[in-house]
């Protein structure tokens, strides 16, 4: 057995041939050529030099003094190697070539054998080997790409249904329908929790679909529960989201958001549409409604800039309110053609004139895509306006327990006006008393109308006009923003919450300001600026103010 030594990573080649002339020749002509190479005259220092040492290709005679060649083969592979074979004899008979590629030979070569045509066919074994092995490397990279991908996906998947579905819970008067178009959808829908007894449902479509646009989602999502949980109106929430997507989003991406807000205490569902298609709101006596989209969507305009426009409908004869992304009227059938909004609508006319629920408006976008793949994420929300009552009317409960008196006493001064979460407070103390929940719920929404009003147009001075204008909300949060940093210590606010066993809750807030004086405010005039004065007669046993403007008591029945 002969070797012959060649720089590392070079191919190593196995000779197997009785013919000592036709071995020197080849290895002269493959070391000229910077491969390993061995050398082996039988069958017995062949398979010695396989069990030492890995060959990438192995070219065997067939007629060896102490066997055939083709035995080399399955010794090769039971030691689990696997070279590529070239069979050199003298033997041209064409069942016998036949034979030898069964048993796993690449390629076969009758003697007498041209050097320079072995060459040529052991190149292309190289070529060949090389290509396998690229091929072999890239499927690996590939297979640890797709699991390292897919672990990914899934923790990524974890968070993403936690914040987006599993803690918001959307109450029993709603039903949902979705076909994502991935894995991950751009779409979510959420109710988050809110501590004034209303109710906010938020629809929102981001930009794109899969897990780019799941991503885009999640400060949406955490914006609107963390300012929920203080009670704050859907507007300012808007606001927020907006201001936090232009800054951190790409410039390419953008989310159209729709939200509902439910207050119990007027009977009223305020709707906020901006850049989802128009909201359906079918009435009892069969009319249809539209809600167009009147806000851009959220994260294109400068804060400065956007604005909402808040549309109020009334809960009394309200049949169904239906929501969608813009999936749904966009999906294509066999032709190409779109399902789009006006046949969608004519579709809920339809539906709505047989008394069947606006959901199965799905079941008509899946009818019209005739079976093709879907073309972006869908969503569709409807809300029961009888079931919806019939929640809101449950709701009530009936104060049992005698506990005694409370009464709660609170300043604030300067800044901490602003800085303190007094409401938090209050409402912390209250839920402590045992009181019931939608009393407790009651009694935080009045004192935030209350303490907002006193804060902004008592202390702070701001026009309230200013967030009816189209433009006006930012220049209202603007100035707001310039005001508090102005705040002095002679400016402060003054709390007082009292209720006994059985009877009422009486909430009193004063604040340093000149005063100020309420002008009636009709229906047309209850937009942003008239809709919380409007929910204060609504809610309270009796609503009294100072000549002053300053000092406003509330009463709530406990009973």
């Amino acid at each position: 057995m002969k070797r012959m030594p060649c720089p590392p990573g070079a191919f190593s080649i196995l000779v197997v041939d009785d013919d000592t002339i036709f071995c020197d020749l080849v290895l002269a002509d493959l070391l000229s050529k910077n491969l390993t190479v061995v050398a082996c005259h039988t069958l017995a220092d062949a398979k010695e030099a396989v069990s030492r040492h890995h060959f990438d290709i192995t070219i065997v005679d067939n007629h060896l003094p102490d066997g055939d060649g083709a035995e080399l083969i399955p010794f090769l592979q039971r030691a689990g190697l696997k070279p590529y074979i070239l069979m050199v004899s003298a033997d041209e008979d064409v069942g016998s070539i036949a034979k030898s590629f069964a048993s796993g030979v690449h390629d076969y070569l009758v003697k007498p054998v041209s050097i320079t045509l072995l060459w040529e066919k052991i190149r292309n074994l190289m070529s060949f080997k090389k290509a396998n092995i690229e091929l072999a490397n890239k499927n690996r990279l590939l297979t640890q790409f797709i699991d390292e991908k897919a672990q990914e996906e899934a923790l990524a998947q974890h968070v993403y249904d936690n914040m987006a579905r599993a803690q918001y819970s959307l109450p029993e008067y709603v039903q949902v329908k979705s076909e994502p178009m991935t894995t991950f959808s751009g779409d979510t829908i959420f109710c988050p929790n809110t501590p004034t007894g209303k109710v906010q449902i938020i629809l929102a479509d981001a930009m794109g679909h899969g897990l780019a646009a799941a991503i885009c989602i999640l400060p949406l999502i955490s914006i609107a529960r963390a300012m929920a949980s203080k009670g704050k109106a859907l507007d300012e929430i808007f606001h927020e989201i907006n201001r936090k997507l232009y800054y951190e989003l790409p410039d390419d991406r953008f989310i159209a958001v729709l939200g509902l807000e439910i207050c119990p205490y007027t009977q009223t569902v305020y709707v906020i549409n901006a850049g989802l298609p128009d909201v359906l709101c079918r009435m009892e006596d069969g009319e249809l409604q539209r809600y167009k989209s009147r806000s851009m969507p959220l994260g294109i305009m400068n804060p400065e800039d956007f604005s909402v426009t808040a549309e109020e409908i009334s809960l009394a004869g309200l049949s169904q309110i239906a929501m969608f992304t813009d999936g749904l009227i966009e999906q294509t059938n066999a032709e190409g053609q779109s399902l789009t909004l006006n046949h969608l609508i004519d579709h809920a006319s339809i539906l709505a004139s047989s008394g069947k629920s606006l959901i199965d408006l799905m079941d008509i976008c899946m009818t019209h895509a005739q079976g093709r793949p879907i073309e972006d994420d869908i969503t569709l929300c409807v809300l029961g306006g009888k079931a919806l009552r019939e929640d809101f009317a449950s709701v009530e409960e009936s104060v049992t327990e005698v506990f005694g008196e409370l009464d709660y006493r609170f300043q604030l001064k300067g800044p901490a006006i602003v800085r303190m979460d007094v409401l938090s407070q209050v409402m912390f103390i209250l839920q402590n008393t045992e009181l019931p929940k939608a009393l407790c719920q009651k009694t935080f929404t009045v004192l935030a109308e209350l303490v907002n009003n006193a804060v902004d147009h008592g202390i702070l001075q701001i026009d309230s006009s200013l967030k009816n204008d189209i433009e006006g909300f930012s220049a209202y949060l603007s100035l707001r923003d310039e005001r508090i940093a102005q705040l002095q210590e002679n400016d402060q606010i003054n709390i007082h919450i009292y209720t006994n066993s059985t009877t009422f809750i009486r909430v009193t807030v004063e604040d340093s300001g000149p005063g100020f004086c309420r002008a009636e405010v009709n229906e047309q005039q209850q937009t942003l600026s008239g809709r919380g004065l409007a929910l204060l007669d609504a809610m309270c046993e009796s609503v009294e103010r100072n000549a002053k403007g300053n000092i406003t008591t509330i009463s709530l029945a406990r009973n």
